[in-house]
């Protein structure tokens, strides 16, 4: 082997053996076990900073060069198996040796390595839980929350520190609760202006009840005194009638002479029973008018309020629905890396016709 060929090897691996020594290793097995002890010594003279790139970097290239120094004793011993039949049991086993030790020499090199990149994984892992969790709450906002639940959650996000313990994630955590914060406080208004209406109908839902029972309760009562008036004048009329056929009949029992007169007295008497029958009929004509007036007025009332909760509840649920689509384009815009103060204004210009060619198919 050339000066340059030992200068290159020795770059990759901790031993270099020369051929003629290569047999005597592997057959005799002489010097394996001080081989690999001197290949430990370089090892172990190795004490890194794991918490360093370079230290890191180190680590890992010496248990490159034990994996590269392995392959290359392993193939040397490969080499002579297949070279010398009459020998292979010794020299795989002098192989297992040398693999098995390597292996482990490895292992426990890399070991501060490997337990730092397993801590690292679990750092990173607990703070992308956290920014989870965070982003999770600015996306829960909806109606199907209450005005309590989304104060809570509010309460939850403006709670939330930004401070060291976020570490590289800070300026994405900061991101996150700022959207987060915006988003349930924009829902929260909405939904508190929700619930404030839906109190308000249902104060305006009880008033007209209360109306439709007082107008209910009148009318029964109305009709209830109208019967009476109707059966009072009946029995005055009878009373009248009676009085009437009592005085005729004595008026027919006295002299002829004054007959006449009696008769132009009951004449005058029927003319103001017609009148006043005229009169009481009209009269409950134009009440029973009124009173239909008042009952086309209140239907009136009843429709126009109907109406209007149409469309109240209409015009909540189409906000409901533009909401949900907007936000759902506003996280596609994020998503395709759009800051979300440009993504909004955009919607905006789209949803308000500001942008020639260019809707929103709600």
């Amino acid at each position: 082997m050339t000066e340059q060929a030992k200068t290159d090897t020795a770059q990759n691996q901790l031993v270099v053996i020369e051929p003629t020594a290569a047999v005597t290793l592997f057959t005799e097995g002489d010097g394996i076990n001080a081989m690999l002890a001197d290949i430990r010594q370089k090892a172990a003279s190795l004490v890194p900073d794991v918490t360093t790139a370079k230290g890191r970097k180190e680590i890992a290239s010496v248990a490159y060069a034990i994996a590269k120094t392995k392959s290359y004793l392993d193939g040397l011993g490969k080499g002579l198996t297949a070279k010398y039949k009459e020998i292979p049991a010794r020299i795989d086993a002098n192989r297992k040796l040398i693999r098995d030790t390597l292996d482990a020499l490895k292992d426990e090199v890399r070991t501060p390595l490997t337990k730092f990149e397993e801590a690292e994984a679990t750092r990173v892992t607990a703070l992308q839980d956290r920014l989870t969790m965070l982003k999770d709450l600015g996306a829960s906002g909806g109606h199907e929350f209450t005005a309590a639940d989304l104060q809570t959650m509010l309460l939850e996000v403006e709670q939330a520190a930004l401070d060291d313990s976020w570490q590289e994630l800070l300026p994405q955590a900061t991101v996150a609760k700022e959207l987060a914060a915006k988003r349930l406080g924009d829902t929260l208004a909405t939904r508190l202006k929700y619930e404030a209406e839906q109190v308000e109908l249902e104060e305006l839902r009880k008033k007209q009840a209360e109306q439709d029972r007082i107008d209910r309760e009148r009318l029964i009562a109305d009709q209830a005194a109208e019967g009476a008036r109707i059966q009072e004048e009946d029995r005055q009329r009878l009373e009248r009638e009676a009085a009437q056929h009592r005085e005729q009949e004595a008026l027919r029992q006295t002299q002829v002479a004054i007959g006449r007169e009696a008769q132009a007295r009951c004449d005058a008497e029927a003319a103001e029973l017609a009148r006043q029958q005229a009169e009481d009929n009209a009269a409950q004509q134009a009440e029973e008018a009124a009173t239909h007036a008042a009952e086309q007025e209140r239907q009136h009332i009843a429709d126009e309020q109907r109406l209007k909760d149409e469309e109240d509840a209409r015009r909540l649920a189409d906000q409901d629905h533009r909401g949900r689509i907007h936000s759902s384009i506003m996280m596609d815009l994020m998503g395709l890396g759009i800051e979300e103060d440009k993504a909004i204004t955009l919607i905006k210009h789209i949803a308000s016709h500001k942008i020639a060619h260019l809707t929103i198919n709600y």
